[in-house]
This record gives structure tokens, sequence and C-alpha cells, in this order.
């Protein structure tokens, strides 16, 4: 984000007022960011319930989810 931001300094996009900022192009690399994040802990949650069924079963699986819900996680 900083080298775009910079970028745009340097290209007289921001600087200028008669040009608008590559809003778009921003955007687009948080976004990209966000979803690189969002990896570890989307698999987090899909994995915990699969792997405590596998090892506990059923009766595991429902005390994770009741254990999650009451405190809030």
């Amino acid at each position: 984000m900083i080298v775009e931001i910079t970028r745009q300094f340097r290209s007289g996009l921001i600087s200028n007022p008669d040009q608008e900022p590559d809003y778009e192009r921003c955007i687009a690399i948080s976004t990209n960011a966000s979803l690189k994040k969002m990896v570890l802990p989307g698999l987090l949650v899909i994995g915990s319930p699969l792997l405590v069924g596998i090892l506990f079963g059923p009766e595991g699986v429902s005390g994770l989810l009741a254990g999650a819900i009451v405190s809030g996680v």
C-alpha cells in the first residue's frame, strides 16, 4: 500500500487537484492482503470441529461447540 501511494504521489495523481487518485488499486491491494490473512483463521474454524470429531467423536464436537458458544469465541 505504501509503495502504491508513493507511486501515485510521484506520478502526480494525489498532489494534483485536477486528477483523481487511483482508489481502485488501493482497494484491490487491501482486499487481497485481507483475503490472504484470513486463510489461517478460516482453516482453524473448519478444521477444529473436524479434528475433534475424528479424535473424540460426536460428544467431543458437542463439547467444543458448547464451549466456544459459552466463552464467546
